[in-house]
Protein backbone atom coordinates (compact mmCIF):
# COMPACT_ATOMS: atom_id res chain seq x y z
CA UNK A 1 0.00 0.00 0.00
CA UNK A 2 3.15 2.66 0.81
CA UNK A 3 4.39 2.05 -2.67
CA UNK A 4 1.26 2.73 -4.01
CA UNK A 5 1.00 6.01 -2.25
CA UNK A 6 4.08 7.08 -3.14
CA UNK A 7 3.23 5.86 -6.98
CA UNK A 8 0.49 8.33 -6.85
CA UNK A 9 1.64 10.97 -5.52
CA UNK A 10 5.03 10.93 -8.20
CA UNK A 11 2.19 10.68 -10.78
CA UNK A 12 0.27 13.54 -9.23
CA UNK A 13 3.71 15.75 -9.32
CA UNK A 14 4.72 14.81 -12.67
CA UNK A 15 0.98 15.80 -13.49
CA UNK A 16 1.57 18.98 -12.57
CA UNK A 17 4.90 19.81 -13.27
CA UNK A 18 5.64 22.87 -15.10
CA UNK A 19 6.19 21.94 -19.20
CA UNK A 20 8.84 23.48 -21.18
CA UNK A 21 7.82 25.79 -23.21
CA UNK A 22 7.40 25.30 -26.83
CA UNK A 23 9.92 26.57 -29.30
CA UNK A 24 8.90 29.18 -31.49
CA UNK A 25 10.20 29.39 -35.36
CA UNK A 26 10.25 32.17 -37.85
CA UNK A 27 11.73 33.44 -41.01
CA UNK A 28 12.62 36.68 -41.14
CA UNK A 29 12.91 38.57 -44.73
CA UNK A 30 14.34 42.02 -45.07
CA UNK A 31 14.94 44.08 -48.41
CA UNK A 32 16.39 47.81 -48.45
CA UNK A 33 16.82 49.61 -51.05
CA UNK A 34 14.75 48.72 -53.74
CA UNK A 35 14.94 52.16 -55.05
CA UNK A 36 11.59 51.69 -57.58
CA UNK A 37 13.32 48.98 -59.72
CA UNK A 38 10.56 46.61 -60.78
CA UNK A 39 13.23 44.45 -62.62
CA UNK A 40 16.49 44.58 -64.15
CA UNK A 41 17.28 45.83 -67.42
CA UNK A 42 17.45 43.01 -69.79
CA UNK A 43 20.15 44.28 -71.80
CA UNK A 44 22.79 41.51 -70.53
CA UNK A 45 22.46 38.19 -69.76
CA UNK A 46 22.64 37.03 -65.75
CA UNK A 47 20.95 40.24 -64.23
CA UNK A 48 20.03 40.21 -60.57
CA UNK A 49 16.64 40.72 -59.03
CA UNK A 50 13.02 41.38 -60.69
CA UNK A 51 9.90 41.71 -58.35
CA UNK A 52 8.53 38.34 -59.88
CA UNK A 53 11.37 36.25 -59.29
CA UNK A 54 11.52 37.94 -55.68
CA UNK A 55 8.17 37.00 -55.00
CA UNK A 56 8.87 33.43 -55.85
CA UNK A 57 12.07 33.50 -53.39
CA UNK A 58 9.37 34.80 -50.23
CA UNK A 59 6.68 32.05 -51.55
CA UNK A 60 8.75 29.16 -51.18
CA UNK A 61 10.04 30.61 -47.59
CA UNK A 62 6.90 31.02 -46.46
CA UNK A 63 5.85 27.08 -47.34
CA UNK A 64 8.34 26.20 -45.42
CA UNK A 65 6.61 28.33 -42.08
CA UNK A 66 5.58 31.33 -41.14
CA UNK A 67 7.01 34.65 -42.63
CA UNK A 68 7.84 38.66 -41.32
CA UNK A 69 8.62 40.56 -44.43
CA UNK A 70 10.31 43.74 -43.95
CA UNK A 71 11.21 46.63 -46.09
CA UNK A 72 13.81 48.71 -44.72
CA UNK A 73 13.52 52.32 -46.94
CA UNK A 74 13.69 53.82 -50.18
CA UNK A 75 11.71 50.96 -52.09
CA UNK A 76 9.20 53.15 -53.89
CA UNK A 77 11.51 56.19 -55.85
CA UNK A 78 15.31 56.16 -56.90
CA UNK A 79 15.44 59.52 -56.09
CA UNK A 80 14.39 62.74 -53.70
CA UNK A 81 13.00 64.72 -56.83
CA UNK A 82 11.91 64.57 -60.15
CA UNK A 83 11.15 66.73 -63.25
CA UNK A 84 7.63 66.93 -64.30
CA UNK A 85 7.98 65.03 -67.25
CA UNK A 86 9.17 62.67 -65.08
CA UNK A 87 6.32 62.29 -62.74
CA UNK A 88 4.11 60.43 -64.16
CA UNK A 89 6.06 57.51 -64.63
CA UNK A 90 7.64 57.84 -61.33
CA UNK A 91 4.07 58.09 -59.69
CA UNK A 92 2.99 54.83 -61.54
CA UNK A 93 6.15 53.14 -61.20
CA UNK A 94 5.71 53.72 -57.04
CA UNK A 95 2.45 52.54 -57.22
CA UNK A 96 3.37 49.19 -59.10
CA UNK A 97 6.52 48.33 -56.76
CA UNK A 98 3.31 49.03 -53.78
CA UNK A 99 1.12 46.85 -55.54
CA UNK A 100 3.99 43.90 -55.86
CA UNK A 101 5.02 44.50 -52.09
CA UNK A 102 1.69 43.69 -51.06
CA UNK A 103 1.36 41.06 -53.34
CA UNK A 104 4.43 39.25 -51.47
CA UNK A 105 2.87 39.79 -48.43
CA UNK A 106 4.67 43.12 -47.14
CA UNK A 107 4.31 42.85 -42.97
CA UNK A 108 5.92 46.36 -42.18
CA UNK A 109 7.47 48.78 -44.42
CA UNK A 110 9.89 51.27 -42.92
CA UNK A 111 9.47 55.03 -44.28
CA UNK A 112 12.48 56.89 -45.85
CA UNK A 113 13.47 60.05 -47.95
CA UNK A 114 12.85 58.18 -51.18
CA UNK A 115 9.68 56.76 -50.01
CA UNK A 116 8.46 60.68 -50.42
CA UNK A 117 9.87 61.61 -53.19
CA UNK A 118 6.01 62.19 -54.69
CA UNK A 119 2.93 62.98 -52.80
CA UNK A 120 0.41 59.85 -52.84
CA UNK A 121 -0.67 57.20 -50.70
CA UNK A 122 1.05 54.44 -52.13
CA UNK A 123 0.64 51.86 -48.65
CA UNK A 124 -1.68 51.41 -45.85
CA UNK A 125 -0.92 53.48 -42.88
CA UNK A 126 -0.78 50.17 -41.08
CA UNK A 127 2.05 48.62 -43.03
CA UNK A 128 4.21 52.06 -42.62
CA UNK A 129 7.15 52.36 -39.78
CA UNK A 130 7.85 55.71 -38.75
CA UNK A 131 9.25 55.07 -35.26
CA UNK A 132 9.46 52.26 -33.09
CA UNK A 133 6.60 49.44 -33.56
CA UNK A 134 6.45 45.84 -32.70
CA UNK A 135 4.88 42.86 -35.25
CA UNK A 136 3.76 39.76 -34.18
CA UNK A 137 5.23 36.51 -36.26
CA UNK A 138 4.33 32.90 -35.28
CA UNK A 139 4.09 33.68 -31.66
CA UNK A 140 7.48 36.07 -31.60
CA UNK A 141 7.43 39.81 -31.04
CA UNK A 142 9.92 41.66 -33.21
CA UNK A 143 10.72 44.97 -32.18
CA UNK A 144 11.13 47.16 -35.27
CA UNK A 145 13.46 50.24 -34.40
CA UNK A 146 14.51 52.79 -37.18
CA UNK A 147 17.51 54.56 -36.89
CA UNK A 148 18.90 57.33 -38.54
CA UNK A 149 23.02 58.22 -38.65
CA UNK A 150 25.09 57.10 -35.97
CA UNK A 151 22.39 57.60 -32.60
CA UNK A 152 23.64 57.58 -29.55
CA UNK A 153 24.49 54.23 -27.76
CA UNK A 154 22.10 55.08 -24.35
CA UNK A 155 19.54 56.32 -26.69
CA UNK A 156 19.63 53.21 -28.47
CA UNK A 157 19.04 50.89 -25.46
CA UNK A 158 16.77 52.80 -23.67
CA UNK A 159 14.36 52.31 -27.27
CA UNK A 160 15.16 48.48 -27.20
CA UNK A 161 14.07 48.38 -23.91
CA UNK A 162 11.01 50.13 -24.46
CA UNK A 163 10.23 47.66 -27.55
CA UNK A 164 10.56 44.94 -25.05
CA UNK A 165 8.51 46.00 -22.57
CA UNK A 166 5.81 46.83 -25.48
CA UNK A 167 6.09 42.71 -26.16
CA UNK A 168 8.79 42.34 -28.66
CA UNK A 169 10.89 38.86 -27.71
CA UNK A 170 13.15 40.37 -30.41
CA UNK A 171 14.94 43.82 -31.51
CA UNK A 172 16.04 44.88 -34.73
CA UNK A 173 17.77 47.98 -35.25
CA UNK A 174 16.74 49.13 -39.09
CA UNK A 175 19.73 51.41 -39.60
CA UNK A 176 19.62 54.31 -42.25
CA UNK A 177 23.87 55.04 -42.77
CA UNK A 178 25.60 55.03 -45.26
CA UNK A 179 27.74 52.18 -45.34
CA UNK A 180 31.29 54.13 -45.24
CA UNK A 181 29.87 55.90 -42.56
CA UNK A 182 28.25 53.38 -40.21
CA UNK A 183 31.45 51.10 -38.76
CA UNK A 184 31.20 53.65 -35.83
CA UNK A 185 27.62 52.87 -34.85
CA UNK A 186 27.09 50.86 -31.63
CA UNK A 187 23.66 49.21 -31.03
CA UNK A 188 23.35 47.82 -27.40
CA UNK A 189 20.26 46.09 -26.42
CA UNK A 190 19.39 45.07 -30.19
CA UNK A 191 19.57 41.68 -30.91
CA UNK A 192 19.74 42.19 -35.13
CA UNK A 193 20.79 45.28 -37.22
CA UNK A 194 19.82 45.35 -40.74
CA UNK A 195 21.19 48.48 -43.15
CA UNK A 196 19.84 50.47 -45.62
CA UNK A 197 21.05 54.23 -47.58
CA UNK A 198 22.62 52.92 -50.48
CA UNK A 199 25.43 55.34 -51.88
CA UNK A 200 25.87 54.12 -55.31
CA UNK A 201 24.54 52.05 -57.38
CA UNK A 202 27.37 49.61 -58.08
CA UNK A 203 27.04 49.07 -54.59
CA UNK A 204 23.77 47.34 -55.14
CA UNK A 205 25.61 44.94 -56.20
CA UNK A 206 27.03 43.39 -53.10
CA UNK A 207 26.16 42.46 -49.56
CA UNK A 208 27.81 43.73 -46.85
CA UNK A 209 28.12 42.56 -43.13
CA UNK A 210 29.82 45.14 -40.92
CA UNK A 211 31.63 43.93 -38.01
CA UNK A 212 29.79 45.20 -34.76
CA UNK A 213 27.86 43.69 -32.11
CA UNK A 214 25.53 42.58 -33.69
CA UNK A 215 26.73 42.94 -37.32
CA UNK A 216 25.25 45.32 -39.19
CA UNK A 217 23.57 43.39 -42.08
CA UNK A 218 23.25 44.91 -45.75
CA UNK A 219 21.11 43.62 -48.42
CA UNK A 220 21.84 43.60 -52.08
CA UNK A 221 19.67 46.78 -53.41
CA UNK A 222 18.00 47.40 -56.52
CA UNK A 223 16.37 44.37 -55.42
CA UNK A 224 19.25 42.02 -56.24
CA UNK A 225 19.12 40.34 -52.88
CA UNK A 226 17.36 39.53 -49.72
CA UNK A 227 18.41 39.10 -45.93
CA UNK A 228 16.60 36.23 -44.56
CA UNK A 229 17.28 35.64 -40.69
CA UNK A 230 15.69 32.48 -39.21
CA UNK A 231 14.73 32.56 -35.57
CA UNK A 232 14.40 30.47 -32.91
CA UNK A 233 12.74 31.29 -29.84
CA UNK A 234 12.78 28.78 -26.77
CA UNK A 235 13.20 31.10 -23.35
CA UNK A 236 11.06 33.91 -23.58
CA UNK A 237 12.18 37.18 -21.66
CA UNK A 238 16.17 35.55 -21.89
CA UNK A 239 18.56 37.35 -24.83
CA UNK A 240 19.81 36.08 -28.10
CA UNK A 241 22.68 34.28 -28.72
CA UNK A 242 24.97 36.75 -31.65
CA UNK A 243 23.85 36.27 -34.76
CA UNK A 244 25.65 33.53 -37.02
CA UNK A 245 26.04 33.52 -40.58
CA UNK A 246 24.31 30.47 -42.08
CA UNK A 247 27.45 30.20 -44.60
CA UNK A 248 30.22 28.78 -43.15
CA UNK A 249 33.01 28.98 -46.04
CA UNK A 250 35.19 31.95 -44.54
CA UNK A 251 35.43 30.37 -41.31
CA UNK A 252 36.05 27.17 -42.16
CA UNK A 253 38.94 27.64 -44.49
CA UNK A 254 40.13 30.18 -42.04
CA UNK A 255 40.23 27.61 -39.78
CA UNK A 256 42.19 24.75 -42.40
CA UNK A 257 44.50 27.51 -42.73
CA UNK A 258 45.22 28.02 -39.25
CA UNK A 259 45.66 23.75 -39.13
CA UNK A 260 47.69 23.64 -41.90
CA UNK A 261 50.05 26.27 -40.09
CA UNK A 262 50.69 23.45 -36.81
CA UNK A 263 51.50 20.85 -39.06
CA UNK A 264 53.89 23.03 -40.83
CA UNK A 265 55.66 23.66 -37.54
CA UNK A 266 55.45 19.87 -36.37
CA UNK A 267 56.83 19.03 -39.84
CA UNK A 268 59.64 21.95 -38.92
CA UNK A 269 60.48 20.80 -35.67
CA UNK A 270 64.12 19.09 -34.82
CA UNK A 271 64.10 15.22 -34.37
CA UNK A 272 63.05 14.97 -30.88
CA UNK A 273 61.08 17.71 -30.18
CA UNK A 274 57.59 17.66 -28.19
CA UNK A 275 55.01 18.22 -31.16
CA UNK A 276 52.32 17.15 -28.62
CA UNK A 277 51.42 20.95 -28.04
CA UNK A 278 51.30 21.54 -31.76
CA UNK A 279 48.90 18.67 -32.10
CA UNK A 280 46.40 19.58 -29.31
CA UNK A 281 45.90 22.83 -30.77
CA UNK A 282 45.42 20.85 -34.07
CA UNK A 283 42.99 18.69 -32.78
CA UNK A 284 41.23 21.82 -31.02
CA UNK A 285 41.00 23.76 -34.32
CA UNK A 286 39.46 20.66 -35.57
CA UNK A 287 36.84 20.22 -33.24
CA UNK A 288 35.96 23.82 -33.69
CA UNK A 289 35.61 23.14 -37.34
CA UNK A 290 32.76 20.16 -36.73
CA UNK A 291 31.31 22.57 -34.71
CA UNK A 292 30.99 25.88 -37.03
CA UNK A 293 29.82 23.09 -39.51
CA UNK A 294 27.28 21.40 -37.44
CA UNK A 295 26.00 24.88 -36.83
CA UNK A 296 25.88 26.11 -40.52
CA UNK A 297 24.11 22.78 -41.11
CA UNK A 298 21.19 23.59 -38.73
CA UNK A 299 22.25 27.02 -36.74
CA UNK A 300 19.40 26.72 -34.57
CA UNK A 301 20.17 23.42 -33.16
CA UNK A 302 21.02 23.72 -29.69
CA UNK A 303 20.11 25.97 -26.46
CA UNK A 304 18.46 29.28 -26.02
CA UNK A 305 17.34 31.64 -28.47
CA UNK A 306 19.10 31.79 -31.70
CA UNK A 307 19.43 33.63 -35.23
CA UNK A 308 20.89 32.02 -38.28
CA UNK A 309 20.95 34.59 -41.75
CA UNK A 310 21.92 34.03 -45.20
CA UNK A 311 22.20 37.04 -47.84
CA UNK A 312 19.85 35.38 -50.65
CA UNK A 313 20.34 36.22 -54.34
CA UNK A 314 17.45 37.04 -56.69
CA UNK A 315 18.84 35.27 -59.59
CA UNK A 316 17.50 35.11 -63.50
CA UNK A 317 16.59 31.30 -62.81
CA UNK A 318 14.37 31.57 -59.93
CA UNK A 319 11.11 31.34 -61.82
CA UNK A 320 8.90 34.13 -62.58
CA UNK A 321 5.88 34.28 -59.95
CA UNK A 322 2.65 35.01 -61.76
CA UNK A 323 0.50 37.78 -59.88
CA UNK A 324 3.89 39.59 -59.65
CA UNK A 325 4.70 39.34 -63.50
CA UNK A 326 0.85 40.67 -63.98
CA UNK A 327 1.41 43.54 -61.85
CA UNK A 328 4.63 44.13 -64.05
CA UNK A 329 3.15 43.62 -67.43
CA UNK A 330 0.28 45.55 -66.56
CA UNK A 331 2.84 48.66 -65.12
CA UNK A 332 4.64 48.54 -68.91
CA UNK A 333 1.35 49.03 -70.70
CA UNK A 334 0.18 51.61 -68.10
CA UNK A 335 3.20 53.91 -68.19
CA UNK A 336 3.58 53.52 -71.63
CA UNK A 337 0.28 55.22 -72.59
CA UNK A 338 0.38 57.66 -69.71
CA UNK A 339 3.92 58.76 -71.10
CA UNK A 340 2.51 58.79 -74.13
CA UNK A 341 -0.23 60.79 -73.36
CA UNK A 342 1.68 63.50 -71.73
CA UNK A 343 4.37 63.71 -74.31
CA UNK A 344 1.04 64.84 -76.97
CA UNK A 345 -0.29 67.12 -74.29
CA UNK A 346 2.84 68.77 -73.31
CA UNK A 347 4.80 68.97 -76.38
CA UNK A 348 8.44 70.76 -76.26
CA UNK A 349 10.86 70.71 -79.97
CA UNK A 350 14.37 69.97 -79.37
CA UNK A 351 16.61 72.06 -78.21
CA UNK A 352 18.54 74.72 -80.67
CA UNK A 353 21.92 74.39 -81.26
CA UNK A 354 24.35 76.89 -79.38
CA UNK A 355 26.02 78.94 -82.04
CA UNK A 356 28.58 76.71 -84.06
CA UNK A 357 27.39 73.79 -82.34
CA UNK A 358 26.46 70.54 -84.31
CA UNK A 359 22.82 68.98 -84.57
CA UNK A 360 21.88 65.61 -85.09
CA UNK A 361 21.09 64.78 -88.81
CA UNK A 362 19.43 60.97 -88.17
CA UNK A 363 21.05 57.96 -89.88
CA UNK A 364 20.17 58.22 -93.83
CA UNK A 365 22.10 60.84 -93.54
CA UNK A 366 25.31 58.63 -92.61
CA UNK A 367 24.83 56.24 -95.34
CA UNK A 368 24.33 58.22 -97.70
CA UNK A 369 28.17 58.53 -98.10
CA UNK A 370 29.59 55.51 -95.80
CA UNK A 371 27.79 52.35 -97.66
CA UNK A 372 30.07 49.66 -95.95
CA UNK A 373 30.04 51.26 -92.74
CA UNK A 374 26.00 51.49 -93.19
CA UNK A 375 26.09 48.07 -93.93
CA UNK A 376 28.33 46.71 -91.33
CA UNK A 377 25.99 48.82 -88.64
CA UNK A 378 23.02 46.88 -89.48
CA UNK A 379 24.24 43.54 -88.56
CA UNK A 380 25.11 45.28 -85.15
CA UNK A 381 22.90 44.89 -82.10
CA UNK A 382 23.12 48.84 -82.15
CA UNK A 383 20.76 48.85 -85.13
CA UNK A 384 18.29 46.68 -83.36
CA UNK A 385 18.70 48.94 -80.34
CA UNK A 386 14.75 50.30 -80.16
CA UNK A 387 13.23 47.16 -81.14
CA UNK A 388 14.43 45.34 -78.06
CA UNK A 389 12.38 48.10 -76.54
CA UNK A 390 8.87 47.24 -78.94
CA UNK A 391 9.39 43.68 -77.76
CA UNK A 392 9.52 44.26 -74.25
CA UNK A 393 6.55 47.01 -74.61
CA UNK A 394 9.29 49.43 -72.94
CA UNK A 395 9.45 52.21 -75.90
CA UNK A 396 7.80 54.66 -74.25
CA UNK A 397 9.62 54.23 -70.77
CA UNK A 398 11.72 56.91 -70.03
CA UNK A 399 14.37 54.62 -67.74
CA UNK A 400 14.78 52.85 -71.36
CA UNK A 401 14.36 55.02 -74.23
CA UNK A 402 17.54 57.40 -73.91
CA UNK A 403 20.01 55.09 -74.67
CA UNK A 404 18.05 53.45 -77.60
CA UNK A 405 17.51 56.24 -79.71
CA UNK A 406 19.93 58.58 -80.85
CA UNK A 407 20.74 61.84 -79.86
CA UNK A 408 18.14 61.96 -77.03
CA UNK A 409 16.94 65.42 -75.78
CA UNK A 410 20.29 67.06 -77.64
CA UNK A 411 19.74 69.65 -80.86
CA UNK A 412 18.29 67.14 -83.53
CA UNK A 413 17.86 64.28 -81.75
CA UNK A 414 14.99 62.32 -80.53
CA UNK A 415 13.71 64.26 -77.36
CA UNK A 416 9.79 62.90 -77.57
CA UNK A 417 8.96 59.49 -77.07
CA UNK A 418 6.05 60.14 -79.70
CA UNK A 419 8.44 61.36 -82.44
CA UNK A 420 11.51 59.09 -82.92
CA UNK A 421 11.56 58.50 -86.69
CA UNK A 422 14.86 58.69 -88.39
CA UNK A 423 16.67 58.59 -84.73
CA UNK A 424 15.81 55.16 -83.45
CA UNK A 425 18.51 52.85 -82.04
CA UNK A 426 22.12 53.55 -81.21
CA UNK A 427 23.21 55.29 -84.68
CA UNK A 428 26.83 56.44 -85.71
CA UNK A 429 26.03 59.58 -84.13
CA UNK A 430 25.60 57.81 -81.15
CA UNK A 431 28.90 57.38 -81.18
CA UNK A 432 30.62 59.67 -83.23
CA UNK A 433 29.03 62.93 -81.97
CA UNK A 434 25.84 65.43 -84.26
CA UNK A 435 26.72 65.06 -87.81
CA UNK A 436 25.39 68.54 -88.72
CA UNK A 437 28.73 70.27 -89.56
CA UNK A 438 30.23 66.96 -90.99
CA UNK A 439 27.25 66.38 -93.91
CA UNK A 440 27.69 69.91 -94.44
CA UNK A 441 31.76 69.80 -95.27
CA UNK A 442 32.85 66.19 -94.99
CA UNK A 443 36.30 66.47 -92.97
CA UNK A 444 38.29 64.33 -90.42
CA UNK A 445 38.26 67.40 -88.12
CA UNK A 446 34.63 67.81 -88.01
CA UNK A 447 33.26 64.60 -86.41
CA UNK A 448 34.93 62.37 -83.77
CA UNK A 449 36.60 59.48 -85.46
CA UNK A 450 37.40 57.71 -81.83
CA UNK A 451 35.07 56.66 -79.45
CA UNK A 452 36.14 57.00 -75.95
CA UNK A 453 35.64 54.36 -73.74
CA UNK A 454 33.39 57.24 -71.04
CA UNK A 455 30.99 57.91 -74.42
CA UNK A 456 30.65 54.72 -74.23
CA UNK A 457 29.94 54.22 -70.90
CA UNK A 458 27.44 56.40 -70.98
CA UNK A 459 24.78 53.73 -71.85
CA UNK A 460 26.65 50.82 -70.88
CA UNK A 461 26.48 51.67 -66.94
CA UNK A 462 27.05 48.94 -64.53
CA UNK A 463 23.54 48.52 -63.21
CA UNK A 464 22.57 47.88 -67.16
CA UNK A 465 25.78 46.41 -68.49
CA UNK A 466 27.25 43.85 -66.29
CA UNK A 467 29.96 42.55 -68.46
CA UNK A 468 30.80 45.64 -70.40
CA UNK A 469 34.93 45.40 -71.33
CA UNK A 470 35.73 48.86 -73.59
CA UNK A 471 37.94 46.62 -75.33
CA UNK A 472 36.16 43.29 -76.18
CA UNK A 473 32.89 45.58 -76.91
CA UNK A 474 34.76 47.83 -79.26
CA UNK A 475 35.92 44.39 -81.81
CA UNK A 476 31.93 43.70 -81.75
CA UNK A 477 31.95 47.63 -83.70
CA UNK A 478 34.31 47.49 -85.87
CA UNK A 479 34.23 45.92 -89.78
CA UNK A 480 34.55 46.71 -93.26
CA UNK A 481 34.34 50.27 -93.56
CA UNK A 482 33.98 50.51 -89.71
CA UNK A 483 37.68 50.41 -88.31
CA UNK A 484 38.84 47.41 -90.20
CA UNK A 485 39.91 47.84 -94.04
CA UNK A 486 37.46 45.09 -96.57
CA UNK A 487 39.82 42.34 -97.54
CA UNK A 488 39.87 41.58 -101.63
CA UNK A 489 37.33 39.26 -101.11
CA UNK A 490 35.21 41.68 -98.98
CA UNK A 491 35.16 40.43 -95.79
CA UNK A 492 36.88 40.94 -92.52
CA UNK A 493 40.73 40.58 -92.29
Amino acid sequence: MRILACLLIALAACSFAPKAPKEKRATLVFASDLWGQLEPCGCSAGMKGGLDRMATQIEALRAQGPVLFVDAGDALFDRTAYADDEKVQARIRAGAMAKALRAMGLSAKVVRERDGALEGAFLPDELLVHGPSVREVGGIGVGLLPLDGTPAPEAVRAEAEALRRAGADLVVALVHARRSEARPISLPGVDLAVGSHMETVPEGDREIELAGEPPLLYPLGRGQGLLVVEVALRAEGQPFAPPRSADARAETEALDARIRSYEARIAALPAGADAAPFQAKIEELRARKREVEAAAKDGLAGEGNRLVYRFVTITEDLPSHAAVRAILTAYDREVGEANLAFARENPRPCPEPAEGEAAFVGQAACAACHADAQAFWEGTGHARAYATLEQANKQYDLSCVSCHVTGWDRPGGACRIDQVEGRKDVGCESCHGPGSQHVAAPSKDNIELHVSEQGCRSCHLPEHSLHFDYAKYLERILGPGHGRPATAAGGTP
